[in-house]
């Protein structure tokens, strides 16, 4: 006597269900893997911006160390003496009241820089920071230090916005000069800065507003 064999297999439903669900599942891993790929490449390009910030307080913190205020370009009135102005730049553009720059110069006195910050309110890209130094020529002047026709030379970054930058000089006035029996002014020179920076990639997130000092070692 023969036994009939049944041959078990998938149905035409059972396919179409088996393949809904393998489908949907790969929707969720790609997407996932997508997440992902995403928020690596935005905390990439954010630690990008965090070493361009640390490049610049570090150039701000090595000017301080290197050298000193420059009282000189901050108490001088330029106006009255043009042969001053190559070592402390062009006043018309970077007025010392305004805080949006920092002068100093080497402890030999051989040496000067301005870092200064120019306002861009409409711009997306922000606002620039610009640097320009100069040496002391042998004929006695002040020239500028590289063959760059700027007045101040740009300090390019590539993923940090700079929506903001004030340096507050203290004390206002150069400590080594006082009348005799005051002393309100004898203290350890040293400049704050406020820095107000975004990101310039776009879909990043990036709004950080905050403050540091540097003190000038050789005072």
């Amino acid at each position: 006597m023969k036994k009939n064999i049944l041959k078990k297999g998938f149905t035409l439903v059972e396919l179409l269900i088996a393949m809904s669900v393998f489908m949907i599942f790969m929707i969720v891993v790609s997407n996932s893997y997508i997440d992902i790929i995403r928020a690596q490449k935005s905390a990439n390009e954010t630690r990008l911006i965090y070493t361009e910030l640390r490049e610049f307080v570090d150039l701000v913190n090595n000017e301080m160390r290197e050298g000193e205020i420059d009282y000189f370009c901050y108490d001088t009135d330029l106006n009255n003496e043009p042969a001053d102005r190559g070592r402390c730049g062009d006043t018309t553009k970077f007025t010392v009241d305004t805080g949006n720059n920092l002068r100093t110069i080497s402890k030999d006195g051989l040496r000067s820089s301005m870092i200064a910050f120019i306002s861009a309110e409409d711009s997306e890209e922000g606002g620039k920071i610009c640097q320009q130094k100069y040496v002391l020529a042998e004929s006695g002047g002040w020239v500028k230090d590289g063959n760059s026709e700027e007045d101040c030379e740009e300090l390019a970054f590539k993923n940090l916005k700079v929506n903001n930058l004030y340096f507050e000089i203290l004390p206002q006035k150069n400590p080594n000069i006082f009348e005799k029996g005051d002393l309100s002014n004898q203290i350890q020179p040293m400049v704050r800065m406020y820095l107000d920076v975004g990101s310039k990639v776009k879909n990043v997130h990036f709004d950080l507003k905050f403050q540091t000092s540097f003190t000038s070692r050789n005072n």
